[in-house]
């Protein structure tokens, strides 16, 4: 081939790379037959020049690329516009460079029309609704969730629509169209549970599911791949991305010290509860002055959990005793997040946790479905067994997390010392139950691989008390058992932060280069969004 028609080759294939080679040799010939002598001949291509078997897609695919690198000339591209949702309306455009400017802009040619600039599309990309299957209509006009395989449909649509503009278009481009879809259609397509409970931006699950599309159609693609630049040994620290937030979620997270004290005062209050520790034990948090002590000094506990480096849960716990009573454990939690925990969860298994089991129950096909069956059979709902231990082992199995990442498994008659001898205990939280986890009554809470909490009774306040303690003292989520603690954070306690993470940052190996790299975390975990919608389909469509 010479090097023209290498030349005239490259740039189909710059625009088409997984064009088959009997299509592109035809193209290549058709091109040749009415004309073309040089790359720059390619500009003045119509569509109806190009043979029947190139798609209309990829004829304006061709055409846009082919016409960019003229400073003149036009290109005539279909644009769907949707004044009425159920009728179809189609007005031409045409793009067109203008000698002054890099920026493509888009104008109609009749008075009617408008000028998009093509460098901010997403905010003036017009979702294809005339285009929509009718159920998907229907639920829209009805204002009610669309079914799962019509929201995938409708997904691929207007996907294939943005990629008429952008090829490959970036996380930031699919979040301002998923914004604006949620914002448009709340009721058909918000992160909303029945209970009014908004899981993060709201639009998290249709973004996922939007970018997951865009990077299945470019996949194997090349040229469509989006590249950072490289991080040099001169590039300035700033780069470097933040660690996860110790203020996620929290509304006091570190409070000025009250004005009627001094921190001499609170040390007095402080010395005075742990000479009650001292005689009394743990049994002096049920005490109606001790509650009052740890209310008042609950700045210089925040104080002493946020100092840098931070003690050791050895010092905290005797510094302060009695905040690893699982009372005061609930008690800081309610003033850091102004959430009341225990009574957060028990409401929140009695109708969430009903509803995710029966959830489980009919969808069993995906992943670990035998595992989930096991669970299941052996969960009694008569009432023998709990809730939330059956809730928290289905939501592990589904996320591909061992149980043993959040709950270890004791003898019945286990003591605090029998526990710590017989464990190699982890340093990040673990609920000990004593006994079998669906039936068991009795609990103990480790940190830092020494149990903290003594057994106590009620699984319902023992995962509290677990959950608690991420917030209380800074933690964040164990890698093993993030999306757990996480689907927990959002559905069941009700925090859902539209920034940050308290998951911590992934280190990620370097094929080449055999160096890791730190991992950015979204926002919300995409494996949790994805289960949090599918549980809000099925919610909603149940009813």
């Amino acid at each position: 081939m010479s090097s023209l028609g290498e030349e005239v080759r490259d740039a189909v294939l710059a625009v088409l790379p997984g064009l088959p080679d009997d299509k592109l040799s035809s193209l290549l010939n058709t091109l040749a037959s009415i004309g073309v002598e040089s790359k720059s001949d390619l500009q003045f291509i119509k569509e109806q020049d190009l043979p029947d078997h190139i798609t209309p897609i990829q004829c304006r695919r061709l055409l846009s690329a082919w016409n960019a690198g003229d400073q003149t000339s036009c290109v005539k591209v279909t644009s769907r516009e949707t004044p009425n949702l159920l009728s179809d309306t189609t007005t031409e455009v045409f793009l067109s460079k203008s000698s002054s400017s890099s920026t493509p802009s888009v104008s109609s040619t009749d008075s009617s029309s408008t000028t998009v600039d093509l460098s901010v599309w997403p905010e003036n990309f017009e979702v294809p609704w005339n285009r929509m299957s009718s159920d998907i209509k229907t639920a829209i006009a009805l204002r009610k969730r669309p079914t799962a395989k019509d929201r995938r449909e409708m997904v691929r649509i207007i996907v294939d629509e943005m990629r008429l503009t952008e090829l490959n278009p970036s996380k930031s481009q699919c979040l301002i169209v998923a914004k604006k879809i949620v914002r448009q259609y709340p009721e058909c397509f918000a992160d909303v549970l029945r209970d009014g409970t908004k899981i993060g931006t709201g639009y998290g699950s249709l973004l996922t599911q939007i970018k997951t599309r865009v990077e299945h159609v470019n996949r194997g693609c090349s040229l469509s791949r989006r590249r950072t630049q490289k991080i040099t040994s001169n590039s300035p620290v700033e780069h470097i991305a933040p660690g996860p937030a110790d203020q996620y979620g929290c509304v006091r997270w570190q409070p000025e010290c009250p004005v009627e004290e001094t921190e001499e005062s609170l040390k007095d209050k402080q010395k005075e509860m742990k000479d009650l520790y001292s005689t009394e034990g743990p049994a002096g948090a049920e005490r109606r002055h001790l509650s009052q002590l740890m209310e008042a000094t609950y700045y210089l506990q925040r104080k002493s959990i946020n100092a840098c480096p931070p003690p050791s849960f050895a010092e905290l716990k005797n510094d302060w005793p009695y905040l690893f009573t699982p009372k005061e454990l609930y008690s800081h939690f309610k003033s850091l997040t102004n959430i009341s925990i225990l009574e957060k969860l028990e409401n929140s298994m009695e109708e969430k946790g009903k509803m995710i089991i029966q959830f489980f129950q009919q969808k069993q096909a995906g992943c670990n479905a035998n595992e989930i069956q096991r669970i299941l059979v052996k969960f009694d709902d008569s009432g023998a067994s709990c809730i939330i231990p059956c809730v928290i082992l289905l939501l592990l199995s589904h996320f591909k997390e061992k149980p043993e990442a959040l709950i270890l498994q004791a003898d019945v008659a286990a003591t605090e010392a029998d526990v710590e001898n017989s464990f190699t205990l982890p340093d990040s939280p673990r609920l000990i139950v004593q006994g079998e986890i669906l039936t068991a009554t009795q609990w103990m809470l480790s940190i830092e691989g020494q149990v903290v909490v003594n057994p106590h009774p009620n699984l319902v306040a023992g995962f509290a008390a677990l959950f608690a303690a991420y917030y209380n003292f800074n933690l964040v989520y164990q890698e093993e058992a993030s999306s757990t603690l996480e689907f927990v954070q959002r559905c069941f306690v009700g925090i859902n932060p539209t920034t940050g993470t308290k998951t911590a940052t992934t280190k990620v190996g370097g094929r080449k280069s055999g160096k890791a790299s730190e991992k950015r975390n979204n926002t919300v975990n995409p494996h949790v969004s994805t289960l949090l919608r599918k549980l809000m389909d099925f919610e909603w469509l149940r009813m």
